[in-house]
Parts: structure tokens; C-alpha cells; sequence
């Protein structure tokens, strides 16, 4: 079965066992994330190749999935790509299960939602507005002026993210917003203070509150276990 992922672009196949760590990727996978064999895959995980914060919401989606015994359907997952711009994926997995209807891992697929092919999304409103938010993590946008901008109400465009990405227009653009914040902490010392304003947000305090409700930690506190880490 893995085989017929091999040639299908943008389309990134992968197996994971019940702890999270790689049993195969396909050859897109293995190439978006500079891999030359399977082997150099097997038996790592995410924690092997993102961020913390990146490869706990990751992982903690494998462990919904694997806990419940329930696939998880079209989940958005944020990634960077290889020039370490903020792309946010779409990902389904599936539980692996035995003989006794026990999940004994996860086989998944993950495809960006700028390189979707499905016909049903063709011309996207919401599709083209993903595009443009991740493009522009530090424009102070507003929902009302995003419709405006490509031409639809708000109500169907808050339609159409419920159905895309599974949150409201609102709530990607704060995530957004927040993990662009995330790699700026990771790859600069621009003060905390000057983050929130470049974000977008009132001051510090709703930044770090913010921050602190989607990563678990605060700015400050996720530099420097950062630097703790190195």
C-alpha cells in the first residue's frame, strides 16, 4: 500500500508506531525534511526535527488518535517549510489495530493546503485567505477586512474555515499570529514587548496570556528553554 504514495507530489505518507516514532515516510516526506532513506526516519519522531512546541501538538494529535481509536480528520497542523516560512498543513490519521480492535499505531497523510488538489476546494475563498494570512503573520488583519478583500461575506467565510481548517477565520489568524511570534523567539532577541506590537496585539500582557494558552508557556519562559536547550 505505502508504494502508491511514492509518486503522488505534495502529498507527504507516513507510519508511525504506538509511540509516535517513524515506522515509514514516503520519498516526498523523506525529501521535504532532507532525508535520504527510510532508515534515516525509522525510529524518530517528530521531537527529532521540530521544535517542542511543534512536535507536542503533533504528537499529541497521533495520541488522540491512538487513545480513542478514531481517525482524525483534515486536523491543521502549522509546520515551516524549507526557507522556514509559516505554512499550515492538513493532516488525516488513522489508528493501526489489531486483531483485538486494539490501535497499535498510525498511518497518516499530510498535504499543504496551498498545493490542494481536491476539486472541491478549487478557487477556495478561504483557501486564498489561508495564503494571504500565513504570507502577512504581522498585518493587523480583521475578518471584515480579509471578506472584503476577496470578495465574500464574513458569515461565508466563516463558513468556509469551519469547514477548511476546523476554527473560525479569527482564531487562525491569532494562531497564525502566535507562531510566527514562536520563530521570531526561536531565531532573534527582539524584546517580548516588541513582538506583541509587531503582532498585532493590545500590549505585553495580552501577547504573553495569549502565547501561554496556545504553546503552554509564556514568551520569556519559551526563549529560555530554549537556550537551556542548547
Amino acid at each position: 500500500m505505502a508504494r502508491l504514495f511514492e509518486h503522488l507530489p505534495d502529498t507527504y505518507f507516513f507510519l508511525k508506531d504506538e509511540e509516535s516514532r517513524f515506522v515509514y515516510a514516503n520519498r516526498p516526506l523523506l525529501d521535504r525534511l532532507g532525508l535520504r532513506t527510510v532508515a534515516d526516519i525509522v525510529g524518530t519522531s517528530d521531537h527529532d526535527r521540530y521544535p517542542p512546541y511543534v512536535a507536542d501538538q503533533l504528537i499529541a494529535g497521533d495520541r488522540s488518535c491512538l487513545e480513542s481509536g478514531e481517525p482524525l480528520i483534515e486536523h491543521a497542523d502549522v509546520l515551516f517549510d524549507h526557507t522556514g516560512r509559516l505554512e499550515w498543513f492538513s493532516t488525516s490519521k488513522y489508528p493501526i489495530l489489531d486483531g483485538e480492535k486494539k490501535a497499535i499505531g498510525i498511518v497518516g497523510i499530510t498535504r499543504s493546503y496551498s498545493n490542494r488538489q481536491n476539486p472541491s476546494f478549487t478557487n477556495h475563498t478561504a483557501e486564498k485567505t489561508i495564503d494571504f494570512i500565513c504570507k502577512n503573520p504581522t498585518s493587523h488583519l480583521r475578518v471584515s477586512d480579509l471578506a472584503q478583500r476577496f470578495g465574500i461575506s464574513e458569515r461565508q467565510l466563516h463558513r468556509q474555515f469551519l469547514d477548511l481548517v476546523k476554527m473560525s477565520p479569527r482564531d487562525f489568524i491569532l494562531r497564525t499570529r502566535i507562531q510566527a511570534a514562536a520563530a521570531d523567539l526561536r531565531s532573534t532577541d527582539e524584546p517580548v514587548a516588541s513582538l506583541a506590537d509587531k503582532y498585532g496585539f493590545c500590549d505585553q500582557s495580552a501577547f504573553t496570556r495569549q502565547f501561554r494558552k496556545l504553546l503552554g508557556k509564556t514568551p520569556a519562559s519559551y526563549r529560555k528553554s530554549l537556550f537551556s536547550a542548547t
